[in-house]
């Protein structure tokens, strides 16, 4: 579901000019045995606005370009207009849900009709902490090979996660999992959660809390955590490779022995 139709929107707002990608050609980086992508921003990223304020908010009215379908009676999917990867597929509320309060299983239900295949790759930034530049609740879709798939499935990470494994994406124990996932990370402060990721394919699921968003002006969110890097400046990914990656990754997560 969703990705034929996609495909049609995106080559109409490109022609439009309503559909700004974001993203150079990837430098592959190689660090650990792991390949990692990094991206330069383009001048279009300038454009990108960040919400410091539910009132700014682009999901509530969408660009009617953006629309791609709706994914069930209480959410939409439309594409990312500042896309990293194309398509860049976003599944949002109908109605305003802060970012940051824990995920419903109505949320698993939409998110899960993007899956219909072994190459999509969903994550989540709950809170600007975790990398969210949004505040209005969105999940988001991409289809991408992921570089760290051997350390995330070969339980390798040096950072705290859970990662649950899955034959079939199975809405109810998809949440079930990820309700596990918040309570023994301590991830829940009341009505709202605190900074976390999560990364979903048709195989896996992996949560992980966030400690803080960027290191030297380089942010980082979940799709990160993939084996992805977007910099503004080529410097950037100098910088990066002489810091090392999966060091950046840990210190932007929480130690292994972090309580």
């Amino acid at each position: 579901m969703f990705w034929n139709q996609a495909e049609t929107v995106t080559r109409q707002a490109l022609d439009s000019g309503d559909l700004m990608p974001i993203t150079t050609e990837a430098e592959i980086i190689s660090e650990q045995g792991i390949d990692f992508l990094g991206y330069v921003v383009s001048q279009n990223a300038r454009k990108k606005p960040i919400a410091l304020a539910p009132g700014a908010n682009p999901f509530l009215p969408y660009e009617p370009a953006m629309y791609v379908a709706q994914a069930g009676p209480d959410h939409v999917c439309l594409l990312n207009k500042f896309p990293v990867l194309s398509p860049h597929l976003l599944i949002c509320s109908a109605g305003f849900v802060p970012q940051s309060a824990p995920l419903s299983r109505a949320d698993f239900e939409a998110w899960r009709l993007g899956f219909t295949s072994e190459d999509v790759l969903g994550f989540y930034n709950s809170g600007p902490l975790a990398g969210a530049s949004q505040l209005h609740r969105h999940m988001q879709l991409v289809k991408a090979e992921i570089p760290l798939e051997p350390c995330i499935v070969g339980g390798t990470l040096p950072f705290r996660h859970m990662l649950f494994t899955h034959q079939t994406l199975e809405v109810e124990a998809l949440y079930a999992s990820y309700l596990e996932a918040l309570t023994r990370l301590s991830l829940v402060d009341g009505d709202h959660c605190k900074p976390y990721n999560i990364l979903l394919t048709a195989r896996w699921m992996l949560v992980f809390p966030r400690s803080q968003n960027n290191i030297e002006g380089v942010f980082a969110n979940a799709l990160n955590y993939s084996g992805r890097f977007l910099v503004k400046r080529p410097e950037q990914l100098v910088w990066l490779k002489q810091y090392g990656l999966l060091r950046y990754l840990t210190e932007c997560a929480q130690s292994l022995d972090a309580a």
